[in-house]
């Protein structure tokens, strides 16, 4: 047999299984290696998601402390913050929105810087953070003027407030709220809530901005001095605490009462040497209401330049008008700058911006007045609620120790129980309606539904004294309808009534909802105009008197004519006694009715005059 000689022997039965083994190890081992590579990958990404996190939530709490104290730095770690937002949990997106959203307020942005916080208060937020978006909301109403929605952030607020145990955040809101009703001209509340302020325990940087509004407070009251000693140690108090917004909110609080002294060169030096840290703390209306203060007191020194320059930043700056005093101001100076100037096109541009603003300015007044109204009555109808259930729930508890003991007769004493409840509900119930119904009648005249003079009286007391306390003016229209006696005497008594009705829906028909319309007797009737001068009350009188000749009597079956004669007069005229008020109004009526009636005339204005 031949020999083969071939290199390719035949496989051993051992070497099959080594083969066979290694095949099967191999992919194992590998298997094995590469999930352990993943694992230490796995552990080093969540190492390095660990310290991601911990930076952002320290960027966070830096930016959140940065905030007044140093806006470039605040800006500065927001815009990094934005890099990060891909690693950012739930909780630092929510920290990172309301940070936004005070940085929106901050720069004027009011309307995205609201949304946004609206956003956060639907989300899954914990109650700290809402409770803070509540104190910026607070402030921010301040600024947009909606009062009625800041009245209620402060009581969402107020609701709150036990649950939250760090006493900053606590501090925040009071300080947010004295604001607020400052803004607000209740001066009351604001020195409550700056009271409620000096029991804690407040850093000096916030003890800064309880002195600042204390003296708002006072320069608003006007009991503020030009050399009052306070005045420089809340100045020096405002710079050791490095609270710069607070500071030169001081300054300009002084520099106002230099000016009205006639003292512009004292007002300037105060702020000229503080333009450049003023404009460093990049806060819109502290900058501008500076420059209207410097651009005032250059137009009084006839530095016509140098106030026109500074109004026109003022402007500028405020060129959405979102600050209707700012605006008001800056108009004001660059109109009469004009005027000097003999640009009379120019002068009388700026003067139209300046009577709108001022217009919107004394509407803001009137809303103030009418939202703290509304939010008085609503406290005091959920009070009204809170202690009818308080009183139910004390009846309850009774018959529940009751019925402990006496076993045997629960059911009878819950039937009981439910019939006295339903008793007292239809009883109550009809109470109610009965004393609407005899309110109505006490307060209402018969015929026109218009208020009655007893109710007048009370009303009108009201709203002098606070045109008193706020420097707001008020005016008085009597009108009495001419010739009335003969209109019964001609078509009888029911076209007499239909008369008054007529003439009192057409002086309704062009009124306001701050207007107080009394029927005083006859065919005599009183208009009382809080926050109006004579000139406008002059304005609404025509009107009146020309939607009353206007009126069309053919639905009345009878063919005439209705005219009135008006008399006007004001606080300044009159002074704040409604019986001086309603005889001087009553005076210039008689004259009118003298002259040939169907006309207005305006009680003169006395050397004595009362002035504010």
């Amino acid at each position: 047999m031949q020999q083969n000689n071939s290199p390719l022997q035949p496989m051993t039965t051992a070497s099959v299984i080594f083969l066979t083994l290694c095949l099967t190890l191999i992919p194992c081992l590998l298997l094995v290696l590469i999930n352990i590579a993943l694992a230490n990958q796995q552990t080093s990404h969540i190492a390095d998601a660990l310290m991601m996190s911990d930076d952002i939530t320290k960027k966070l709490n830096l930016a959140d402390n940065s905030r007044l104290r140093d806006p470039k730095l605040f800006r500065q770690l927001l815009a990094e913050l934005i890099k990060k937002k891909p690693h950012f949990t739930a909780v630092h997106q929510q920290f990172f929105n309301y940070l936004q959203a005070y940085h929106f307020a901050f720069i004027g942005e009011h309307d995205q810087a609201e949304q946004t916080l609206k956003n956060i208060l639907r989300s899954e937020a914990n109650t700290l953070l809402k409770f803070r978006v509540n104190h910026t909301l607070i402030n921010l109403s301040a600024i947009n003027h909606k009062w009625a929605d800041g009245l209620r952030y402060v009581a969402d607020n107020n609701a709150m407030i036990d649950k939250i145990k760090d006493k900053r955040y606590i501090q925040h809101s009071l300080l947010a709220t004295a604001m607020f009703y400052l803004q607000l001209k209740q001066y009351d509340l604001a020195l409550k809530h700056i009271s409620l302020l000096e029991q804690h325990d407040v850093p000096l940087f916030k003890q800064c901005f309880i002195k600042q509004y204390s003296l708002e407070v006072k320069l608003e009251l006007a009991t503020l001095s030009v050399d009052n000693d306070g005045i420089s140690k809340a100045i020096r108090l405002c710079v050791k605490a490095e609270n710069k917004i607070g500071a030169n909110s001081i300054r300009l609080y002084q520099a106002e009462l230099y000016l009205q002294k006639n003292q512009p060169d004292q007002a300037l030096q105060l702020l000229l040497p503080y333009r450049g840290e003023i404009k460093a703390t990049l806060f819109p209306m502290l900058i501008a209401s500076a420059n209207n203060m410097i651009a005032r007191a250059y137009f009084q020194l006839d530095d016509m330049g140098n106030a026109k320059n500074y109004a026109m930043t003022a402007m500028l700056l405020n060129k959405h008008n979102t600050g209707i005093k700012r605006g008001r101001d800056s108009y004001q100076v660059l109109y009469q700058v004009a005027e000097q100037e003999k640009n009379f096109v120019l002068a009388l541009s700026y003067f139209k911006q300046y009577a709108q603003l001022d217009k919107a300015f004394l509407d803001e007044v009137k809303a103030k007045h009418l939202a703290f109204q509304l939010a008085e009555h609503d406290s005091a109808e959920q009070a009204n609620k809170i202690k009818l259930l308080n009183e139910i729930n004390n009846v309850l508890v009774t018959k529940q120790a009751l019925s402990e003991t006496k076993v045997r007769n629960v059911q009878l004493l819950i039937t009981i129980l439910v019939l006295l409840l339903i008793i007292l509900s239809v009883w109550g119930a009809g109470l109610w309606q009965r004393h609407k119904r005899v309110r109505l009648l006490a307060e209402s005249d018969d015929l026109t539904g218009i208020y009655n003079r007893r109710h007048f009286n009370y009303v009108s007391v009201s709203a002098l004294r606070y045109c008193k306390t706020a420097r707001q003016d008020l005016s008085v229209i009597m009108f009495d309808l001419d010739n009335f006696k003969l209109v019964n005497d001609s078509f009888g008594h029911a076209c007499g009534d239909w008369t008054l009705k007529e003439a009192i829906k057409a002086c309704l028909a062009i009124g306001k909802n701050s207007d107080v319309l009394a029927r005083l007797g006859g065919e005599e009737f009183c208009l009382l105009l809080p926050s109006t001068n004579i000139d406008e009350a002059y304005i609404r009188a025509e009107a009146c008197r020309i939607a009353i000749e206007n009126i069309i009597t053919e639905a009345s079956g009878f063919d005439f004519s209705i005219t009135a004669s008006f008399g006007v007069t004001d606080i300044k005229r009159s002074g704040f006694r409604l019986t001086d008020l309603l005889k001087d109004a009553d005076s210039a009526m008689y004259i009118a009715k003298q002259a040939g009636r169907n006309q207005v005339m305006l009680f003169p204005l006395q050397k004595n005059s009362v002035t504010r």
